[in-house]
């Protein structure tokens, strides 16, 4: 496998710690990630949100990686984050985390299908101070048959394995303290993230709150959920259960 090795903005000398820290992964998301970047970033700003923003170009082949640079000049509160080949959904995704230094942390995805608004919703939610993690619950789905049916098949097969109480057990975004994300502490670099943090956090007793967002239509791109998705989702869920995990 060849070395995972990412490039991301130093941090700067007296640079103080942000308040909610998020990572956004990308993958050829170039035609969706100056309006979902700018509408997080208005949202986050009109809330009164100490952020910063952790953009993973996660081995796009487009103009992603050069977009979230020249994004990145013009704000400080945005950081880029590169990786030169993709190693997978997880991957990208613990790679921002790595590099996010708030108080609370947490991924939202960049394809544009929850709006920011609801991020802020979200955050604000965790904010309260009676949860340790806040997370989407997508109550109206407006994603293509092949994702929904994908969608229902995997929240019918996940509960014969695992009892986790959830309607929605990938749904994002997923924000955390600080201090509920490092006992997680999530190893997964696949598709199996979402499912390994709801594992985790329910075997460690963590509150959790799930906040009703509309999943709006993709307007560009692809989604990069297959029937493959599936059956690695069954593997790895036959595989953590094996283990004892």
């Amino acid at each position: 496998m060849p070395e995972r090795e990412e490039t991301f903005r130093p941090e700067k000398p007296g640079e103080s710690t942000p308040e909610l820290s998020l990572a956004i992964p990308l993958y050829n998301e170039a035609d969706n990630v100056r309006s979902v970047v700018g509408e997080l970033v208005r949202a986050l700003e009109d809330a009164g949100i100490d952020y910063e923003l952790v953009l993973v170009d996660n081995g796009s082949q487009d103009e992603t990686g050069r977009i979230i640079d020249e994004m990145a000049q013009a704000n400080p509160r945005l950081v880029p984050v590169h990786i030169p080949v993709n190693q997978g959904y997880g991957w990208g995704i613990l790679t921002g985390l790595r590099h996010c230094r708030g108080r609370f942390v947490g991924y939202a995805w960049g394809d544009n299908q929850i709006r920011a608004q609801d991020v802020v919703r979200i955050f604000q939610r965790l904010r309260q101070g009676d949860v340790d993690m806040a997370k989407a619950l997508r109550v109206q789905r407006h994603d293509g048959w092949q994702r929904l049916l994908i969608t229902r098949v995997y929240n019918a097969v996940f509960p014969l394995f695992f009892p986790v109480h959830s309607r929605d057990v990938n749904g994002c975004p997923k924000i955390f303290t600080r201090e509920a994300y490092e006992a997680i502490n999530p190893q997964s670099r696949d598709w199996f993230l979402d499912p390994e943090i709801m594992i985790k956090a329910h075997r460690l007793g963590l509150r959790i709150a799930e906040v009703p967002v509309i999943f709006y239509p993709r307007t560009s791109g692809k989604s990069k959920v297959r029937w493959k998705t599936v059956l690695e989702f069954v593997r790895n869920m036959i595989r953590y259960r094996m283990r004892g995990e």
